[in-house]
């Protein structure tokens, strides 16, 4: 691998005298890319020095959760660096030809910061940090969905990334055509009949349809676990690979739900300006309500149900056997009392 990696920067730099990895080590966390973080040494040319750098790699076929592509990833990040003041790692290359390190991967940067955003909370060691970085955080997504979808996806990648149909030519389109994807994949999913509690939260979706907003670039996976942070701002946003041209309250309303499951408090911030919300509405003058704040957590939830569950009833049915779907059954199945609660089910405690 190490031989790869050099090989691989050495066109990257290819006015280098030679590139040296070393360090290679898997990062842990995650489920949808293998990932590693290394150094490499570039001796001579302009670049000359040492990279703290990322190994971004899909996992095999059959353990495959999202089906994305590290070619669209590469080129969001360089149109994100090159167009908008978000902070993100540059992308170094990307190796579409599986031959090369197994399967598909990219190498990016390794960017600085505190991974351990639960640090910022409930008496944490940078609790005094936490208005000041979850203000920059909330300023960071306003530029994302303010940034023209024209200057970061020029030729339509976003528009429906994963391939299952969906039509970002207009609100209502894509909203309909996300619900007909999340109900034409449920046959694929259901391995348990609680497992009605999704469908019956997707059609909920489809007969509740909210007031329309201008679509935007969405991150798509937007949650405590995905920035970095120093002194009192954010140094990177991070993991990209589910972002797509969406409803920008699909964002606000995936962190509402990842704020709870993490023990984090970051809708409540920065607390002199009401909190998340009422800022990001202060930023951008929208009026976005707590009502469809609950309706975009559950229409993201459903997002990342569906490819989730489809995974883990390929495993059930004994498919294929990966130790890791059966592994996120038991991070899935609670989950379901997320749906429940959403859809405000009679005796259930929210």
């Amino acid at each position: 691998m190490n031989e790869q990696l050099a090989a691989a920067l050495s066109g990257v730099f290819d006015d280098a005298d030679g590139v040296e990895v070393h360090g290679l080590e898997p990062l842990p966390g995650g489920f949808s890319r293998e990932t590693f973080r290394f150094d490499a040494t570039i001796s001579g040319g302009s670049d000359a020095g040492t990279l703290p750098l990322i190994l971004r790699k899909d996992p095999p076929p059959a353990v495959a959760i999202l089906d994305t592509s590290r070619q669209v990833e590469h080129d969001l990040l360089e149109a994100l660096r090159a167009n908008t003041n978000i902070p993100v790692s540059r992308s170094y290359h990307a190796e579409m030809n599986p031959d090369v390190f197994g399967e598909r991967a990219m190498i990016i940067e390794r960017m600085a910061g505190n991974g351990q955003t639960s640090d910022l909370f409930n008496d944490g060691p940078d609790s005094d940090q936490v208005d000041d970085v979850v203000r920059h955080l909330c300023e960071v997504m306003v530029e994302l969905h303010e940034t023209p979808v024209s200057s970061i996806d020029p030729n339509g990648a976003l528009a429906d990334p994963r391939g299952v149909g969906i039509d970002a030519s207009s609100w209502d389109s894509y909203m309909d055509t996300t619900y007909e994807y999340y109900i034409g994949a449920y046959p694929d999913m259901e391995f348990d009949p609680l497992l009605l509690t999704v469908l019956d939260s997707f059609l909920w979706l489809r007969r509740n349809k909210p007031r329309p907003a201008p679509l935007g670039i969405v991150h798509g996976d937007f949650n405590p676990a995905n920035f970095l942070y120093a002194d009192g701002k954010v140094t990177a946003l991070i993991d990209w690979e589910n972002t797509r041209i969406g409803d920008p309250r699909e964002d606000l309303g995936w962190m509402v739900l990842m704020d709870v499951l993490s023990n984090t408090q970051i809708m409540s911030h920065p607390a002199d300006e009401g909190g998340f919300l009422a800022y990001y509405n202060k930023l951008r003058g929208l009026d976005i309500t707590p009502e469809e704040l609950g309706y975009f957590t559950l229409f993201g939830t459903a997002n990342i149900a569906v490819p989730v569950n489809t995974a883990l009833a390929r495993r059930t049915r004994k498919e294929q056997m990966e130790f890791l779907h059966l592994y996120m059954i038991q991070s899935s199945a609670p989950a379901l009392m997320s749906f429940i609660s959403l859809l405000g089910y009679p005796g259930v405690p929210a």
